[in-house]
C-alpha cells in the first residue's frame, strides 16, 4: 500500500500528528498486513507537507529542554484531490503474488535440508500466528468497523489461510526429499524440446 494514501486517508478522517498516525495504524492492526516503516512514514509526511498535500493544523509545545515542537497535520484541498488520484490508483494495481519463498524454490534443492525444513516450519508457525491474531481481530472489531476495513481483513484471513496451504504442501514435500530433486531432464534435453515447441506470443 502506498504510505502516502494511508497517512492522506488517515488525515481525511481527522487532524493528527505523525505519531498518532503511526499509533492508529498499530490499533487498527494495518501492521499485520502492511510493512511498516517509522523512517518510511516521517518521511512520507515531509514529502506531503512540501507538496503541499497537508499542513499544520497546530503547533503544540511540547515541555522539556530540546524537545521539538508537536505539528498536528490535517489535508489540504489539493491533498483530498491527490488522495483520490492515490486511492483509484490503488484499485487498478494487478495482483502479482510475491510470496518470500517464492524465490527460494528454484534453488531449494542446493539448500541444507535440515535447515530448509526448519525454516518452512518457521514460515508456517508464522502464517498460523498471523490467521488466529487475525481472526482474533475480525471477531472484536467487526461490529463497529467501516465495511471496508472489515472486507480488509477479511481478505488477508482468507489469502494467508491459502499460504497455509501452499506452506503445508511445500512442508510435506521438503519432508519427504521431493522438494529437494534436481531437474528429471538435462539442460541440453530441454533445450532440445523446446526448440520442437512452437514459438510463444508475447
Amino acid at each position: 500500500m502506498s504510505m502516502k494514501l494511508m497517512i492522506l486517508g488517515l488525515l481525511m478522517e481527522s487532524e493528527r500528528h505523525p505519531y498518532e498516525i503511526r499509533q492508529t495504524i498499530k490499533m487498527r492492526n494495518w501492521s499485520e498486513c502492511f510493512k511498516l516503516r517509522d523512517g518510511s512514514l516521517y518521511y512520507a509526511v515531509d514529502q506531503l507537507r512540501e507538496d503541499s498535500l497537508i499542513e499544520a493544523a497546530e503547533v503544540v509545545s511540547v515541555p522539556g529542554d530540546n524537545r521539538p515542537d508537536k505539528t498536528i497535520y490535517r489535508v489540504t484541498d489539493k491533498g483530498r484531490a491527490a488522495f483520490n488520484e492515490l486511492l483509484y490508483a490503488q484499485f487498478k494495481q494487478i495482483s502479482y503474488p510475491q510470496h518470500p519463498l517464492f524465490l527460494a524454490m528454484p534453488f531449494v534443492r542446493h539448500s541444507d535440508p535440515d535447515k530448509a525444513i526448519a525454516l518452512i516450519e518457521e514460515q508456517l508457525e508464522a502464517s498460523e500466528s498471523r490467521i488466529q491474531r487475525m481472526k482474533a481481530v475480525l471477531e472484536i472489531k467487526e461490529a463497529f468497523l467501516p465495511r471496508g476495513s472489515a472486507m480488509m481483513i477479511r481478505g488477508f484471513i482468507q489469502f494467508s489461510e491459502t499460504e497455509r496451504l501452499w506452506l503445508t504442501d511445500v512442508l510435506t514435500e521438503a519432508r519427504t526429499g521431493s522438494l529437494f530433486a534436481g531437474p528429471k531432464w538435462t539442460l541440453e534435453e530441454i533445450e532440445a524440446y523446446l526448440k520442437t515447441q512452437p514459438p510463444q506470443e508475447k
